[in-house]
């Protein structure tokens, strides 16, 4: 099945609500491809010999879609009231792959799930978080309607910083990642070796989707679904169709 055309930029920066349609479709949002420290809406640097202190008595969460990002941590994390800073390092998982859940966020991005891929390495961030902190990302993630929190074996995480782990926290998609006909699309802003599944970027992967539920791809089809949350809903599961 062909894919729809890559998103041109003119349409939605032109349209009422730009700033809407941004929000979902540049998910999972651009990240920093090295260690940082988020502190107070900034991104600061986290050297090597300092990792340690930083990390030491949190808990090592992935961060496989926009919780890599500065923009979106800003938006969970925003002063005056978390003040505390979160340390993200990144690195490389194998046999596994980030991919699409089969739901829709609230604000009109279909996110990202890990999933198995024997061969696959991919790209990944680990945020490390506090007590506080993690009770807070479990609220931000919807647990457990969402996504439901789990620790899974650190033995294929591999952070470029040299930090190993037993167990890291994982949000697993409750929707699952396998869609109609039994597909599974990668994201294809994360980087991957190996890749098994075929990638899409989040237009393409919007596109597809309303295309299989009988609607015409237009930007104002993510802004109808962000503004009705009953239809939403129903767009959850096999290829966003309607659960009758």
């Amino acid at each position: 099945m062909k894919a729809e055309p890559a998103l041109k930029p003119e349409p939605i920066e032109k349209h009422p609500r730009a700033q809407d349609l941004l929000r979902a479709f540049l998910y999972p949002y651009t990240a920093p491809d090295h260690d940082f420290l988020f502190v107070d809406g900034a991104v600061m640097a986290l050297p090597g010999d300092s990792i340690k202190d930083a990390i030491a008595g949190r808990m090592p969460v992935l961060a496989v879609g926009s919780n890599r990002a500065p923009v979106q941590l800003a938006r969970k994390f925003a002063a005056p009231r978390h003040l505390d800073p979160v340390p993200v390092t990144v690195g490389w998982m194998d046999h596994h792959d980030i991919v699409y859940s089969a739901h829709m966020t609230g604000y009109g991005a279909i996110p990202a799930t890990l999933a198995p891929s024997p061969g696959t390495r991919v790209r990944v961030a680990v945020t490390w978080l506090n007590a506080v902190q993690l009770t807070h990302m479990h609220a931000t993630e919807s647990v457990p309607d969402h996504y439901r929190y789990q620790q899974i074996d650190g033995k294929n995480l591999h952070l470029d910083c040299g930090v190993s782990v037993d167990l890291i926290g994982s949000y697993q998609s409750t929707a699952g990642h396998v869609f109609d006909a039994n597909d599974i699309f990668a994201l294809a802003g994360i980087a991957a070796t190996k890749r098994r599944f075929k990638s899409l970027n989040q237009w393409e992967m919007v596109a597809h989707s309303a295309m299989r539920a009988g609607h015409p791809m237009h930007p104002d089809f993510v802004l109808w679904l962000t503004d009705n949350i009953v239809m939403r809903k129903k767009l959850v599961g096999r290829y966003l169709n309607p659960v009758e």
